[in-house]
């Protein structure tokens, strides 16, 4: 498999812009994507918590981001302990 020749890609997150430097194949549509739902999730926790420091709300952002992974991770370990116990039911 060969390695993906590294491209620039311009986002826009918060009125911010920022030049991206993408090393796998990852396609510039899903950056872009990924991008606008950052941008989103900024603006609406800026509104909600009433500020607008963009630092203060990309620290909220990403703790928002992060509760959301955390529980994810968890609920797929718990999917796959259960996946786990079924599997081994069939197989006694």
């Amino acid at each position: 498999m060969s390695k993906a020749k590294p491209r620039r890609i311009e986002v826009e997150i918060y009125d911010q812009r920022y030049s991206i430097l993408l090393k796998t194949p990852l396609p510039e549509a899903e950056v872009r994507k990924l991008a606008d739902e950052v941008d989103s999730r900024m603006r609406d926790i800026a509104a909600r918590a009433n500020t607008a420091d963009s630092l203060k709300v990309a620290v909220l952002t990403a703790l928002h981001l992060a509760q959301e992974y955390k529980e994810f991770q968890q609920r797929c370990e718990e999917k796959t302990g259960a996946f786990s116990r079924t599997l081994d039911a069939v197989l006694k």
